[in-house]
């Protein structure tokens, strides 16, 4: 494997040398977010494999291009997980892909997202350079967070080689609650449920139905059952849910469609954003279906479908774009990494 990062730091040396812009590629499942980029492709499929990994320690450390299929099949065995809960996309996602889209799962309230598990990376930057951070609050000499500046840049800032989490053990115990309760009922027990002291994972609202997901010791989470009621759902049929709404397979644009994401603070009123289809993150984040020909919708993402060629991440103010522009040009100087990926004028 050192072989091949050899063969990736000369490859964006080149790069840097040539200005030749390029494309990071690993297992394409997240082709549809952002906008759309070109270049020579930089292939991290092969760059795989675990590293690392301490069960005692709860660290596991693997190269950017390991699927995170085989990390959680991995971490199973010793009954751990990935406490950021990321799709894993028909077994094809990895985790550098994970990290540089920032994907979390329902869990995310309470266990926080991608940032929260990364201890630290390596990263080859815009000059070829190879660079390792290790700890949550080691910095470069410029002032940057690094490792948390990664989650959510899609390769723009730099190539992520290999990448150290923080696991945590498995539950004891689970299942899911559901009621039959509007959006704005659902809203409502969300935001108050999620003040309790209970064991809690995962609240979601979809066609008509709060799920909630309760995790834990098996006396907690029978105790929280008792106490908010509900009907419970069955164990399948709670992982088919939970699984289709990590995997993004519950809503589904048609070609002539656009879904939208929003997040923001859990008691953001309904008609903040309309026509929600999808509540998830016990409120934090909601999801609109609407065609294509529609206006497009201020302050949410354009997630998937629509003009990729557009700012999917909408507008940022004059000062936002400048600090951007700034950090881009720290880490790649020619701007050669996933050119545009991000904003057009990146």
């Amino acid at each position: 494997m050192g072989d091949l990062t050899l063969q990736l730091e000369q490859q964006i040396q080149h790069a840097y040398a040539t200005k030749t812009p390029l494309k990071i590629e690993a297992g394409n499942t997240k082709t549809y977010l952002g906008r759309e980029s070109s270049g020579e492709v930089v292939d991290m499929a092969s760059h795989s494999g675990v590293i690392s990994y301490s069960a005692t320690e709860l660290v596991v450390r693997a190269r950017a291009g390991t699927k995170i299929s085989l990390l959680n099949d991995l971490l199973a065995e010793q009954h751990q997980r990935l406490p950021f809960e990321p799709p894993s996309f028909a077994g094809e996602a990895t985790i550098g892909g994970t990290v540089a889209a920032n994907q979390t799962g329902a869990s995310r309230p309470w266990f926080g997202g991608v940032k929260d598990s990364l201890l630290g990376l390596g990263l080859i930057n815009g000059y070829g350079e190879v660079m390792q951070f290790g700890g949550q609050v080691m910095k470069n000499v410029a002032g940057f967070d690094v490792t948390r500046l990664q989650c959510g840049a899609m390769g723009s800032l730099g190539l992520i080689t290999d990448v150290s989490i923080k696991v945590l053990p498995e539950f004891k115990a689970g299942h899911t609650l559901t009621f039959d309760m509007t959006i704005e009922a659902a809203l409502e027990a969300m935001l108050s449920w999620a003040n309790l002291s209970l064991p809690i994972t995962g609240m979601s609202h979809f066609k008509g139905l709060l799920y909630v997901r309760l995790q834990g010791g098996a006396g907690g989470v029978a105790s929280a059952s008792t106490f908010l009621g509900g009907e419970k759902l069955a164990s399948k049929a709670a992982e088919i849910f939970w699984q289709a709404l990590r995997e993004g397979s519950l809503l589904q644009p048609r070609h002539d469609q656009t879904l939208w994401r929003w997040s923001g603070a859990s008691d953001t009123l309904t008609n903040t954003v309309p026509n929600t289809s999808l509540i998830n993150w016990a409120g934090a984040e909601r999801w609109v279906l609407t065609e294509t020909s529609d206006t497009p919708l201020e302050g949410l993402v354009q997630y998937q479908g629509g003009d990729r060629l557009a700012e999917v991440y909408g507008a940022i103010s004059a000062p936002q774009q400048a600090l951007q522009q700034r950090i881009k040009h720290a880490f790649d100087p020619h701007g050669i990494l996933n050119v545009g990926r991000l904003y057009a004028w990146m």
